[in-house]
């Protein structure tokens, strides 16, 4: 284990235990409450106040505090085994607005359709990386009814230290429902759909591809290649956008702020195992533009 890791772990590890001894006190009060009901009710009152108030300003700051460095032990360890200078940020380092202009999920016009949290950054070969966890939400027609389609996942955004001169998107079909991304795109009237000079692997899997029209062009077959190798490796679906000197990818269903529990004591795997295992074939993708 690396010594970065270990010390993320034994700093964790020391949290939790300093947690649980907080909750054993609360425990202890509480049963002592109830010891006290028998003896005294004025008693047994006070114990339920000193132990509800205990729990709002110690337990309850403390499990938050856990909480936090928890979800940091996982991320930070995880960035870290492809990014250069990682540093995992509670909050996300991309901007919504941002996000919404690079036009690759389907989102409603309002204010907060768009959301970003939980994020990082960090260099891979001397370019910027930014990512975080990122979720959409697009209100569509369906057979007469109104529906509204969620989606989630991870986005990450690389950028380049030249411009490529496109400004292309490559989507998986499942990342939104047929009807939601169709609806949305009528709306989108410069973007037009690229159906032929596609590889037949993404032809046959009816992948979306768009551009505006007056930008003509497709990434190099090498980009499309290693595009190919990555879904090969990926079960969650693609959205990829490369747009002038950056490159997007929203990973589908892939979420970087992990799920806490405060009754196991964190292992090794906390900081062992990796919770955006494609994150590395995301970054290769710019090996090739």
């Amino acid at each position: 284990m690396k010594e970065t890791n270990r010390g993320l772990l034994e700093a964790l590890t020391a949290q939790y235990k300093h947690l649980r001894m907080l909750y054993l006190v609360y425990l202890a009060v509480a049963v002592l409450a109830l010891v006290f009901f028998f003896v005294d009710k004025r008693i047994t009152l006070v114990l339920i106040a000193a132990s509800l108030v205990y729990h709002l300003v110690v337990v309850r700051s403390r499990s938050r505090a856990y909480c936090l460095a928890f979800v940091h032990a996982c991320l930070q360890s995880t960035l870290e085994r492809t990014l250069q200078d990682a540093r995992h940020t509670p909050e996300s380092p991309l901007d919504p607005e941002e996000v919404r202009q690079v036009r690759l999920v389907a989102a409603n016009p309002a204010k907060g359709s768009i959301l970003t949290r939980e994020g990082g950054t960090g260099t891979y070969r001397g370019r910027p990386v930014r990512l975080s966890d990122a979720g959409f939400t697009h209100s569509f027609s369906m057979a007469g009814k109104r529906h509204h389609e969620f989606v989630i996942g991870a986005w990450v955004t690389v950028e380049l230290d030249h411009d490529t001169g496109l400004d292309c998107r490559l989507i998986h079909p499942k990342v939104m429902m047929k009807d939601s991304r169709d609806q949305a795109l009528s709306r989108e009237r410069d973007l037009q759909q690229v159906v032929s000079g596609l590889p037949d692997w993404m032809s046959r899997e009816g992948w979306l591809v768009l551009r505006p029209r007056e930008t003509p062009g497709l990434p190099e077959e090498r980009f499309l290649t290693a595009l190919h190798g990555l879904v090969g490796k990926t079960e969650p679906p693609l959205a990829v956008c490369v747009q002038g000197n950056k490159l997007h990818v929203f990973v589908t269903n892939r979420i970087l702020g992990q799920k806490v529990s405060s009754r196991v004591e964190p292992g090794p795997a906390v900081v062992q195992s990796d919770f955006f295992p494609e994150l590395g074939g995301v970054l290769k993708l710019s090996d090739a533009l």
